[in-house]
Parts: structure tokens; sequence; C-alpha cells
């Protein structure tokens, strides 16, 4: 049974419950399902563990005759250009960046139709209240509450972070100045959530804390928890910086020990947040971090040999292997924790585009720019150049059998 349904069905059942318990218990169970072990999770894809196909696209660019093709149509036969960044809602909704196409479009998980909910539009976003009439900029991250209520963009080029309610479509700036001016972060601004400077990447927690990879300044920015729907924008006592001052970065290689001296990182990456609240990201010039998610501290992880630049990163939520796009070599890779050394997941190296219906291993990708694990367990990987998004089933046993 497709996810979607079962979690209406579980919800269906609780109509005695006034309706804002109501729909706080059926966030729980999509969290719960989210976070759950495998054993316990909706059942995974049709294909073995580590089988790669492609899910939505079908490897033409979307503006032929000025259209981009694909909406309120099946996915595969939709139509993508140049596909990044990738977030799932914890019902299996997939939101794609649909990068060139200046469009956040979304793949029901029980119809698989896709929709376009955001961009398409010519106003700018900061003026719009309907998010199809903004002319989209480019999208660098996306994140979503597991509530399904609230889709995350982030722009870096914009400096800054729009938030789109997912009920009725409406857009807004969460973070950063309405004008797009980079601004050094200073406290005052920090409580406000109106300066930012490249903002690099977004994530959502388990406890629907958002967090922003604040990359100029360097910086990790919280806002929430938000426990409830509809609360609106937060107020200024739940925006906190949990990591950097916005001091440099040393310039003497790894820091081994917890927050580095000063409190400095360099650009910032990608953000992912594990099943227990820890938030990863990539430093430029200290590699892989990890804020614990209970006491906000920042250590190294454990020092993982990452690509020189990771275009994306996800996080599984059961054992907390992290996940990489090697970008600039068509590869993804598998690093489970204590392994310094990664597992090949997807991609042969060369790029090109082959390997559906067999072992993502032996598939080739072209530049893969965006990841994300759906709430099955499987791997979604945005085949950038080749305008598709693909699927690798049951990532977490294809990993375990090449570990064994």
């Amino acid at each position: 049974m497709p996810l979607g349904r079962s979690v209406a069905r579980c919800c269906s059942r609780s109509g005695a419950v006034r309706a804002g318990a109501h729909r706080r218990i059926c966030a729980l169970v999509l969290a719960a399902l989210v976070l759950a072990p495998a054993g316990c999770a909706a059942p995974t894809g049709t294909g073995r563990p580590g089988t790669v196909e492609t899910v939505v696209g079908t490897g033409k660019t979307g503006w032929i005759d000025g259209g981009y093709g694909g909406d309120a149509g099946d996915a595969r036969s939709a139509r993508l250009n140049a596909p990044r960044a990738l977030a799932f809602s914890a019902d299996g909704t997939l939101y794609i960046a649909d990068t060139d196409n200046n469009r956040i479009r979304s793949v029901d998980p029980d119809s698989n139709t896709v929709n376009t909910v955001a961009g398409g539009g010519s106003k700018d976003w900061a003026g719009a209240t309907s998010a199809t009439d903004v002319a989209l900029p480019e999208v660098t991250d996306l994140a979503v509450d597991s509530y399904g209520d609230t889709l995350y963009i982030a722009a870096m080029l914009e400096n800054q972070v729009a938030a789109v309610d997912l009920t009725d479509g409406s857009i807004e700036i969460l973070a950063g100045r309405d004008d797009g001016k980079a601004t050094d972060m200073r406290e005052r601004e920090a409580k406000r959530l109106r300066g930012l400077w490249w903002p690099s990447g977004v994530a959502v927690g388990p406890d629907e804390t958002l967090y922003i990879a604040d990359s100029g300044n360097g910086r990790v920015i919280a806002v929430g928890p938000h426990r409830g729907r509809g609360t609106g924008h937060p107020h200024a006592e739940h925006i906190r910086v949990v990591a950097g001052n916005g001091a440099a970065a040393p310039d003497a290689g790894p820091w081994n020990g917890g927050t580095p001296p000063g409190g400095g990182f360099g650009e910032l990456g990608r953000l992912a947040v594990g099943g227990d609240g820890s938030v990863y990201f990539v430093d430029a010039t200290l590699g892989l971090r990890k804020i614990d998610g209970y006491d906000n501290t920042v250590s190294p992880a454990w020092n993982p040999d990452l690509p020189a630049d990771p275009e994306a990163l996800a996080v599984a939520a059961e054992g907390g292997t992290l996940y990489a796009a090697d970008t600039a070599r068509n590869r993804v890779l598998a690093y489970v924790p204590g392994r310094r050394e990664p597992i090949v997941v997807a991609g042969t190296g060369t790029h090109g585009f082959s390997g559906d219906g067999g072992p993502a291993r032996q598939a080739a990708l072209d530049s893969p720019g965006g990841l994300a694990i759906s709430p099955r367990g499987d791997l979604y990987i945005a085949d950038t150049h080749n305008h598709r998004i693909r699927v690798v089933y049951d990532v977490a046993a294809a990993v375990g059998e090449l570990t064994d």
C-alpha cells in the first residue's frame, strides 16, 4: 500500500478527536513512519536492493516550444531541466528544484503525478502572494516540514530563504532582506532573521526546527522548533545561532576537538539532519562537521574522506549512514559511521546515462546534484545533466551487502 494511503487510513480512524489534536496525531504518525526502524517502516520499492531506475523525467529538457512539460501527468513522462535539490515530506511527496525551468515541482506518492508548486510567473517573490506567480530565482536547497505544510527554499545568490505554505499556495520571505542584499549577521539581525549572506542549505529536524547554513557569515542558524501547525512566522526567541560566530576558520587544516578555536568556519555547503536531530554540514576548510542535536556542540563526526566539494548530503534516519554526491566524478558515495573510506552506491565515475533496471554501481550518472531518502528507505538522486530523478532501492540493505 502506498505510504500516503496508509497514513490517511490511520488518521481517518481518529475522527472523534478535536481538529487540532487530530492534526497533531497525524503529524506524529507521519514522523514516526519516517524515523521508524526498517522492520516497522512502509515496504520499499519493487526493485531489488541497490537497483536503480528512473522515476521522474524523460531525459529531454523542458524548454521545447516554450513549455516545460508534464504537469498533472505521469512523472516518467515529465520533462525536467537540470534538476538539483530534492526533499521529501513524511507522506512520501517528493519536491524537486527544477532548476533551469525555474520551478519547484512535486510528485504525488499515490498517483505519481507531477505538479508545479512554485515558479512559472513573473513577480518578484518578495512581493508575490501566490507561489506560482513568482519568477523563481536559482534554488540552492529545499526542505519540507513533516506536516507537509511548509516548503523552505534557499536561494544563495539572492541571500534569502522563502517559505511556501503548501495548504494555500502562498509564499513569503522567511529570512534575508526583501531587496536580496547580503548582510553581516550581527546579533540583532540574528534575532530578527533579516540578515543572510549566501544561504547554502536548509534542513528540518525531527522536532520541526529549521536549520539554515548562512555560509557567508560562517554560521548555522536554528529557527524553532514549531510544535504546531499554523503558528506563523517565528518570533525572536525562536531564532538562535547554533554553530559559528562569523570568525574566519583556522588555516592549519582540520581541527579535531569539538568547536574550532574562535567558533569560526569556512564556506558552508548543504545541510542534512539525522534521525537523532544531529545536523551535518561540510565546511570547506574543516571538512564534515556535526552539531549535536541535544547540546549544540560541534565535532568533526568520524572525519570521513569526503569528496572535495560534495554537492548534496543526506543522512539515514536509522543507522546514520551519510550519503554524498560526488558531482565532479559522477558518483554517489555512502559513509558508514566510524568508517572513513567511502562505499560507491551509484555511478561508474564516467558521465553518461545507462543502467536502469540493474545495479546502481554499474549505472552511468551525469553530475548528480541532489539527494534525498524517501520514507520507504530508497535513495533518490537528481541526475542533473541527464534531466532525470533516479532511485536506488532499499539503499541501506545495498550498503549492508557491500560492507559484509
